[in-house]
Order: C-alpha cells, then sequence, then structure tokens
C-alpha cells in the first residue's frame, strides 16, 4: 500500500510538471518548454530505472515518458517549410517506433494493449461517433485544411495516413500503454482520469478552453470504453475519424459553402 501511495503522489507531481512545461511552451518560450518537457522524460526515465527496485513489474514512469516525448518530437522536428500534414505523419512515426520499444521492454502483449476485437457491437457503435466528434471539434477550432488542391486519390491516402498516425497511434500510446499500465499500478479512476488529464493538456496548443474541455469528454470515452472492453479498436477508428473530420472534410465542406 505505502508503494502505491508514493506512486500516486509521483503521478500526480509528473501531470504537475507536464502541465507547467505545457504552459512555458504555448505562453512563454518553446525553447524554454522543449528543455522543461526534456527533464521531465529524464526523470521519468530515471524512475522507471530505480522505482522498479521498489515495486518491480511497474512500468508506470516509463510509458508517462512517451508524453513529454511526444511534445519533444514535435518541437525539435524540422519540418516547418513541409506542409502541416507531414508534421502528423511524421512526429506519429516516431511516436510509433517509441511506443514500439517502451512495449518491448515493459513485455506488453497486443491483449495488454487493447488490439483485439473485442465486443465489436460496441467498438462499432464508438467508431460511428468519430466524424461527429470532428464536425463538433472543427466548430470549436475552425482550423485551416492540411491540404488543398490534391486529387481526389490524394486526398484518401492523407486520410489514411492521418487517420493512423493521430488515431491508431495517439490511442496506442494514451490507452494501450500508457492507460493500461496506470490503471494496472493506481486503480481503474486514478489510471483513467490521469491519463486523460495528459491527453488533454498537450491539445493547450490550440489555445481554447472550450476545445480542452472537448478532447477532456472525447478522452473519457474513449478511455473508459477501452477500459471496459478490453480494446482500443473502436477508439483508434473514432479517434482518427475525428481528425480526418477536423483537419480534411469539414474546412474543405466550410470552404465551399
Amino acid at each position: 500500500m505505502r508503494s502505491i501511495k508514493a506512486e500516486v503522489k509521483v503521478f500526480a507531481a509528473s501531470i504537475a510538471l507536464l502541465a507547467a512545461a505545457e504552459t512555458i511552451t504555448c505562453f512563454i518560450n518553446p525553447g524554454f518548454g522543449m528543455l522543461s518537457h526534456s527533464f521531465i522524460l529524464l526523470m521519468l526515465l530515471a524512475l522507471s530505472v530505480f522505482w522498479s527496485k521498489l515495486n518491480p513489474g511497474s512500468e508506470l514512469f516509463l510509458s508517462l515518458s512517451l508524453a513529454p516525448l511526444t511534445r519533444i518530437i514535435s518541437l525539435s522536428l524540422p519540418l516547418i517549410q513541409l506542409p502541416r500534414y507531414t508534421w502528423y505523419i511524421a512526429s506519429g512515426a516516431l511516436m510509433l517506433l517509441a511506443s514500439m520499444a517502451v512495449i518491448r521492454i515493459s513485455m506488453l502483449s497486443p491483449k495488454d494493449l487493447g488490439i483485439t476485437l473485442k465486443q465489436p457491437i460496441t467498438q462499432l457503435g464508438l467508431s460511428v461517433i468519430g466524424l461527429p466528434l470532428g464536425a463538433l471539434e472543427y466548430l470549436i477550432l475552425k482550423p485551416e485544411p492540411l491540404a488543398l488542391g490534391l486529387s481526389m486519390v490524394d486526398y484518401v491516402l492523407l486520410a489514411i495516413a492521418i487517420a493512423f498516425f493521430t488515431g491508431f497511434v495517439e490511442e496506442l500510446v494514451f490507452r494501450g500503454i500508457m492507460q493500461n499500465v496506470a490503471v494496472k499500478a493506481l486503480g481503474w479512476k486514478a489510471g483513467l482520469l490521469g491519463v486523460n488529464m495528459i491527453f488533454t493538456l498537450l491539445h493547450l496548443g490550440w489555445f481554447s478552453a472550450l476545445d480542452m474541455i472537448f478532447v477532456f469528454a472525447a478522452g473519457l470515452i474513449f478511455g473508459y470504453t477501452v477500459l471496459k472492453t478490453g480494446s482500443i479498436i473502436g477508439a483508434s477508428i473514432a479517434h482518427g475519424l475525428t481528425n480526418v473530420g477536423l483537419f480534411i472534410i469539414f474546412p474543405m465542406l466550410w470552404k465551399d459553402l
């Protein structure tokens, strides 16, 4: 019990530090923000090494290291001169590689990660809310289209890439790995809420309080469904469709109105 209480405290402190680092990144200076996230990354990696002596088998802090790494990758990739959609694909590919390393070190199975089609009706039901969520978030943010003047084939390929790298990969990171490990270490309430807070904090760069509320609510739906069904399939499809709608479909439809 003592080690679990200690883990909860360090987990909460990690969330607070991530919130501070995101605030610095978005409102003060991205360079200082990157340094802050780098410090958190090193701290979490150190904890993942030394904490195992107190609580063997816990990979909580190793899994949490994926959160600051997400921001470090997005800040450090030299993509400013490239189309915006390449940012999502490049950063998503790197996060997938990092996730595979964590999965291997933590010896997580496909079942642990939720890569299984359990309760297919529930997964289908969650999937179909993706585009409505995308429409709602578009009304909140009104982002510019990721790309203009592409052929239909190119748009389809772009949509598939965005759906995979921001849908499946993000659900793998946050729900498949992070939430799975946090729930096992801390219990379902702390794991679900804590990881969803981290997921929401990484959307601070949109500078929209309403979108933060939206992301937190959508993340709770995704996370709770994954928790109850043991599968990230429905959440991955819904998340991917949300982003395809947000960045490709609804900006184009709005432009044509």
